[in-house]
């Protein structure tokens, strides 16, 4: 996917500053369009570690109603999540008609993380994969707008932006 992406395109601040803010007041526009017309959003975002998915769901939600979005940060599962299928939990995060579930993290890396430990891991994805597949598909034929956002960069910036991390007392 990433290879048929323009990744060396770049937006000078003061044009992203033009053209985000009438999107970002459009954003909570169709926020109430879609309450009223009880159409439920998936929002999921996911990206390599230190992309800025935290950094850039917080951008996002600042133009939302926060009464008709719920924000799920997705890490391992509980022992309760484990005794279920991979995708239980999510199933019971979907959003109701006219809301908004925002994922930091989804049904990807979830599956990437829990099902490729161990001998046998890639019978697992394949399972994981058609589980989601089918997922997803009753998700739409339901009427449920899913949105999914993947944050790239660079090997070079994640490396800088972890060691940065590491070097900061203030993250634990």
């Amino acid at each position: 996917m990433l290879k048929k992406c323009n990744l060396a395109k770049k937006v000078d601040k003061k044009t992203f500053a033009e053209k985000a803010a009438p999107l970002q007041e459009r954003l909570g526009e169709l926020q109430r369009q879609l309450r009223d017309e009880k159409i439920p959003v998936v929002i999921i975002v996911e990206g390599w570690n230190a992309s800025g998915i935290t950094m850039s769901i917080q951008e996002l939600i600042r133009f939302l109603d926060p009464r008709g979005c719920t924000l799920f940060s997705m890490g391992s599962p509980s022992v309760e999540e484990k005794r279920r299928p991979l995708m239980w939990r999510f199933w019971n995060r979907i959003p109701a008609a006219g809301r908004i579930g925002i994922f930091a993290r989804g049904w990807y890396s979830r599956t990437l993380a829990e099902e490729i430990a161990g001998p046998g891991w890639e019978d697992r994805m394949d399972r994981a994969i058609l589980s989601i597949n089918r997922f997803e598909r009753q998700l739409a034929d339901d009427g449920t707008i899913i949105i999914k956002i993947f944050l790239h960069i660079s090997k070079k910036e994640q490396k800088k932006r972890l060691l940065s991390r590491e070097n900061d007392p203030l993250v634990s």
